[in-house]
């Protein structure tokens, strides 16, 4: 036998401490998912902004390929690690809900059960009366403007690289054209 001590065995839990442990686990996994998800939707478009302003007069084709090349590899890196965040969020949404409800959790207004997540308010909100007012729309549209940006800076840039005419009003229709059909791919009806 060797001279290290092995770790104390795990304590059965007694009651509904390992259901409170987990449903404190998944309110922690659902904050920090909230919160990588809120800096990337400050950084994301902030950076595709600054970058479609600041080559709004560039110095060669070269430059525009560049940047705008690197730019969409990255927000499509970025936009599929967030799309998993958001499986890995309702995940957690529904395993908090169980939770509540297995932890017996009631309605603030007595009527049943309840919880901070079981009792969310739906999603009925909606902005001008169209667009419904949730954190997957918001991703949708940040996400679409984004690689709209990157797109028409790759796309002038390659244009512009082939001598064609009007190659920035081109580019902008094919930055354009790009984001509405991220836009439409994202907010695409998804079978339950």
């Amino acid at each position: 036998m060797s001279g290290s001590a092995e770790p104390p065995a795990p304590r059965a839990a007694a009651g509904n401490d390992l259901p409170r442990l987990d449903y404190q686990q998944t309110i922690a996994l659902l904050a920090g998912l909230g919160d990588v998800r809120f800096k990337l939707l400050a950084l994301v478009p902030t950076l595709s902004g600054a970058a479609v302003a600041v080559l709004g007069r560039p110095s060669s084709s070269a430059e525009l390929l560049a940047v705008g090349a690197i730019g969409l590899i990255a927000t499509l890196g970025v936009l599929l690690y967030e799309l998993r965040n958001t499986q890995l969020y309702d995940y957690g949404l529904n395993r908090a809900q169980m939770l509540e409800k297995a932890l017996g959790f009631e309605a603030l207004d007595g009527g049943g059960p309840g919880g901070l997540f079981s009792d969310r308010p739906d999603r009925t909100l909606r902005l001008f009366g169209a667009l419904p007012v949730d954190r997957d729309a918001g991703l949708s549209l940040v996400y679409s403007a984004a690689i709209a940006g990157w797109t028409y800076l790759l796309a002038w840039g390659a244009l512009h690289a082939l001598g064609l005419g009007h190659a920035r009003a081109i580019g902008g229709v094919i930055g354009a054209a790009a984001g509405l059909l991220l836009l439409l791919e994202l907010t695409r009806p998804r079978p339950a």
